[in-house]
């Protein structure tokens, strides 16, 4: 581990090992790697098969572009790509001598570049608005600091600007407003949306040719840059960066054959978002020309960070997994048709924030207006704000979990929990002296979910050796929940067996892993109609764990597939 010691030879050593073990773990998941591990197959002999001489010059030219972006790269540079790809990168410290030295820097290069830029008349027609220092910082933060590369990005952001708006609108922010119907159409149909956070909190951009919808590329071009641009309204996501994910599985393949994906990466580079990852998920050779297009315009730490899957829509989203990327976080129902509700929902809001005369991007950053989905911290105050009610009660199922495990576990735990309420539409927020509320940076929001688990035990007050967690009892059940034992009926258990009965041969064809993926995305779909999965207890009914109800569907649809063997023979 001392790096500074480390010879040649022992690089050499270091790097045969850790690429045993990568190949020793993929056999482990039943996964099959190509020459290159950055491009993972499930059923690698199957997919060859499929390729014609062309294809597989175009697969060979990937798998080269990728190795060699690779080798370009230094042990070290490695090893930092690695973690940033799997979020375990170490977070920003913004001190305030850093932040000044850096915001001096850019005005540096920006003065010896500017003269005759789109940025010079912008600047001549708002200096306050492109001079604002949360708008500088938005720039530094997507290129980690590098004064350089932001300056670089800045100019290009205001040619792209007037090529998509006009110069009259190069000075104030993009709203919903400044949209025409055929760029709100394309913005409906949900090519690109912001669906999520993965594990370590990092804003999930997906993005679905099959489903692309426009008049002319410049309204998907103008609705991808409004929707980038929302997603910059979190400090979190500037803190923290995105992850692409290009899915093209089943009927969403892209069938324009990559018309405007160079215009697409050329909007990516322009809007200051630091791009964590991007995942390629393809189930047919002919996609290539898309993981081509988006190799093209990366540089070379970029493509150490891009991984392609190939697979079903199950295998696709059991490789994400394993980055962090849970299936519940994509636009998807449990049969792998597209769910555009959180997507509508979104649009819904933006159009409400505009008719109530809402602040502008920058402004929000600064104050926000709270909703019921937040989680509102109060110092010693305790709010009974729905997102507050939603993390406590969370608390109470994992304390015993968290107060188990290890520092790491305890931290991963944390980022999964604070993911969780991300993901259901809420943010962390806290008031300034001003009473203006701001969302908390992901560092602040993890101390403060921490201090809640030591005030929880400090309530019990008991020996953590007896301590347990009482189950929660349901006053009555919801049309939409799940009941189980004997003859119990509603339309969640009607909708349950409905999914076992249309997936149960599906689930007999997979490892013990995509099972459990199966069984989770048929719990995500219950969960997303409103239903709970519910048992009858000696004081009412009781709701089940995520653990509990996953054992109960699986019984089910092994029971179901052994009825359905007898009554078939």
């Amino acid at each position: 581990r001392n790096r500074n010691r480390c010879n040649g030879h022992h690089f050499l050593v270091i790097n045969v090992i850790m690429s045993l073990l990568d190949q020793s773990f993929k056999t482990n998941l039943g996964i099959r790697g190509c020459c290159n591990p950055q491009i993972q197959h499930v059923q690698q002999n199957t997919h060859d098969e499929l390729l014609t001489g062309k294809d597989k010059e175009k697969k060979q030219e990937i798998d080269a572009l990728l190795s060699e972006a690779m080798n370009t790269l230094t042990f070290h540079e490695r090893e930092e790509q690695h973690a940033v790809l799997h979020g375990v990168d170490k977070e920003i410290a913004e001190e305030d001598g850093v932040m000044e030295n850096a915001l001096q820097d850019l005005d540096s290069h920006l003065i010896r570049q500017k003269a005759g830029s789109v940025y010079e008349i912008a600047e001549r027609m708002d200096a306050a608005h492109v001079n604002s220092r949360v708008f500088r910082i938005m720039f530094l933060r997507a290129n980690r600091y590098d004064a350089k590369a932001s300056a670089n990005q800045m100019l290009m952001f205001f040619e792209l600007k007037q090529q998509l708006f006009g110069t009259d609108k190069l000075a104030k922010n993009i709203t919903i407003d400044d949209l025409d119907e055929d760029d709100r159409e394309a913005l409906k149909a949900g090519f690109l949306q912001l669906t999520g956070r993965d594990t370590s909190n990092r804003q999930i951009v997906v993005q679905m040719p099959g489903i692309r919808k426009f008049r002319h590329l410049r309204n998907e071009l103008r609705a991808s840059f409004y929707t980038c641009m929302q997603a910059l309204l979190s400090e979190q996501t500037q803190l923290k960066g995105i992850i692409t994910i290009f899915y093209t599985v089943g009927n969403f393949k892209d069938r324009s054959k990559g018309v405007g994906f160079t215009d697409h990466s050329r909007r990516a580079l322009s809007v200051p978002l630091h791009i964590a990852a991007i995942h390629f998920c393809l189930d047919d050779p002919h996609q290539y020309i898309l993981v081509r297009a988006g190799l093209a315009a990366a540089n070379a730490k970029l493509r150490a960070r891009i991984r392609v899957h190939y697979g079903s829509h199950l295998e696709c989203q059991y490789l994400l997994s394993t980055y962090g990327v849970l299936a519940q976080t994509l636009p998807l129902t449990a049969t792998y048709e597209i769910d555009m509700h959180r997507h509508l929902k979104c649009i819904e809001s933006c159009f409400r924030d505009s008719q109530d005369g809402s602040r502008s991007t920058i402004s929000r950053i600064t104050g926000i207006e709270p909703k019921a989905d937040d989680v509102l911290l109060m110092g010693y105050k305790t709010s009974n704000n729905l997102g507050n009610h939603r993390l406590r009660e969370r608390v109470k199922e994992l304390f015993l979990q968290y107060n188990a495990g290890t520092y790491e576990q305890k931290r991963h735990l944390l980022d999964g929990l604070i993911a969780s309420i991300h993901n259901s539409g809420g943010r962390f927020l806290k008031q300034d002296k001003e009473s203006v509320w701001q969302e908390m940076a992901l560092k602040e929001a993890r101390n403060k979910v921490t201090q809640i688990f030591r005030n929880y035990k400090r309530r019990l007050g008991t020996p953590l050796s007896v301590v347990t967690v009482p189950p929660s009892i349901v006053s009555e059940p919801m049309p939409d929940d799940v009941l189980f034992g004997r003859n119990r009926q509603s339309q969640g258990t009607e909708l349950l067996h409905n999914l076992v009965k249309e997936r149960f041969e599906e689930y007999a064809s997979l490892d013990r892993g995509m099972k459990i993926s199966l069984v989770e995305s048929i719990m995500q779909r219950i969960r997303e109609e409103g239903g709970r999965f519910l048992e009858q207890g000696s004081n009412g009914w009781v709701e089940l764990s995520k653990e509990q109800a996953r054992a109960k569907i699986s019984k089910r649809i092994s029971n179901y597939r052994r009825n359905f063997k007898k009554v078939a023979s």
